[in-house]
């Protein structure tokens, strides 16, 4: 960003700052706290028209820009962690994905969390045709609330209350494409949305994944009693995941390009142990290459462990 000098300048780099992020004046004026819900004192000031207190929105301005600035040059000296690292893991998630896929059938991936399960999923997604990730919360936990998110992950509209239409047209839409449905966080749903993502299964004649925390399988195992007992068995494979191995720790080091030490792999498998497993050990890397950024050190088992520290490990 050019220096600011007389106020035409700090006017010339606010549009410029304005096009540059495709940010509207409204949200630039929230940002520098001259207005809530408006852009309107901004626009004036732009126009050189604003009555009142130019020189406190000259100086709200002046502030925000050097906080761009500030941001802009922080975010690119940040390391970027890698998008998908194909761990060991990661590899049998995807290969218990493409299983479902392929045979059309059901699937249960089930283990601890920051084992990769979510973004390996979205991962799978990006490279295979009509296979759609959706993402179960408790507000879409009963099969109506589902059925539309499924829809909107599809891009199929129907009217919302028309919650028969609105599965007719979800089984339509993915019948006869060889497709996938991916429930991410799965312990989530209800039992009504399970017998009605079975019935979709069963029409749709598609794959399904149930994916999540070890609850998603207590929820489906737990429930064989002689009424649900279609469901469980619908489960062709059921794939376990304990915390991550030694070797997905290492695989993660080297696609952050270090140097995979005996020390950095033993101290970053002691991390991935813990809560936060994989996702922990990529938020400490992130960190310490931060550090070893700012120090002008090299990245080594010391400046992971600082790391560590520093967000909170023990």
């Amino acid at each position: 960003m050019t220096e600011i000098k007389p106020i035409i300048d700090l006017r010339e780099a606010v549009k410029t700052e304005l096009a540059n992020a495709g940010m509207s004046q409204a949200q630039a004026s929230k940002e520098a706290g001259i207005e809530a819900n408006s852009g309107s004192k901004l626009n004036q000031w732009l126009q050189g028209k604003y009555a009142g207190d130019n020189e406190k929105i000259e100086g709200q301005l002046m502030r925000w820009l050097e906080s761009r600035a500030t941001a802009q040059s922080q975010l690119a000296e940040m390391p970027v962690a890698p998008d998908w690292v194909k761990t060991p893991t990661a590899e049998k998630i995807y290969a218990t994905l493409g299983y479902a896929k392929l045979a059309a059938v059901s699937v249960c991936i089930y283990g601890a969390a920051g084992v990769g399960k979510t973004v390996t999923c979205r991962e799978f997604a990006r490279l295979n045709a009509n296979v759609f990730v959706i993402p179960v919360t408790p507000a879409v936990a009963d099969y109506g609330p589902c059925l539309r998110r499924i829809a909107a992950v599809l891009g199929v509209r129907e009217p919302l209350n028309n919650k028969d239409g609105l599965e007719l047209q979800i089984i339509q839409r993915m019948t006869g494409t060889g497709g996938l449905l991916v429930f991410d966080e799965a312990q989530s749903l209800s039992n009504e949305a399970l017998w009605g993502i079975k019935s979709i299964f069963d029409a749709a004649k598609i794959g399904i994944a149930y994916v999540g925390s070890e609850q998603v399988y207590s929820n489906l195992a737990g429930r064989r009693t002689e009424l649900n007992a279609p469901i469980f068995r619908r489960i062709s494979k059921k794939q376990a995941l304990k915390q991550p191995t030694r070797d997905d720790v290492s695989v993660l080091l080297g696609a952050w390009g270090l140097a995979v030490d005996s020390a950095a792999v033993e101290y970053c498998a002691k991390i991935a142990a813990k809560p936060g497993a994989l996702g922990m050990v990529t938020e400490t890397l992130r960190m310490a290459s931060m550090l070893a950024l700012g120090a002008g050190k090299s990245l080594e088992v010391g400046i992971i462990k600082e790391a560590y520290q520093s967000l909170g490990g023990e």
